[in-house]
């Protein structure tokens, strides 16, 4: 079993090859080891769902944003998963994460949704709409 400080590095080693737009596939292959690792640690939930949702696995991204629930950025996760995925209970999910999100949690998912936008060559209608949800919201995040 790795220590918790050689699970940081590697999770950190994650971030910045997603950062660096390494192909998505290497990525997630990168968290999903990571995550043998460390089965309960909520911060690679959050990446295993986000990577789910851009890749289009609808079972593996929905079962990932259910283990990051606890996290603002896990409930955005499962907002866009659930739009993405055309699921039910899409608005209540969305006010439950903008009301634990804060302003720093609204700021990184509008972040998140636009980068999502890029990665997806400019069209992602799910993060669109999401975007336009936060926006609308929360108008100083244009």
């Amino acid at each position: 079993m790795q220590t918790t400080a050689a699970i940081d590095a590697d999770y950190e080693a994650g971030i910045k090859l997603y950062d660096e737009g390494a192909p998505l596939p290497e990525v997630l292959a990168h968290f999903e080891r990571i995550h043998l690792q460390a089965p309960t640690d909520v911060r690679i939930a959050v990446s295993l769902s986000w990577l789910h949702i851009l890749l289009g696995n609808k079972a593996k991204a929905l079962a990932y944003c259910r283990q990051a629930r606890s996290t603002a950025q896990g409930r955005f996760n499962q907002v866009l998963a659930y739009l993405e995925f055309h699921e039910k209970g899409v608005r209540e999910r969305f006010e439950e994460a903008v009301d634990e999100a804060g302003h720093e949690g609204i700021h990184d998912a509008v972040a998140n949704l636009q980068d999502a936008i890029k990665r997806k060559g400019g069209t992602f209608p799910a993060a669109e709409k999401m975007l336009g949800w936060l926006r609308d919201v929360h108008p100083e995040h244009d």
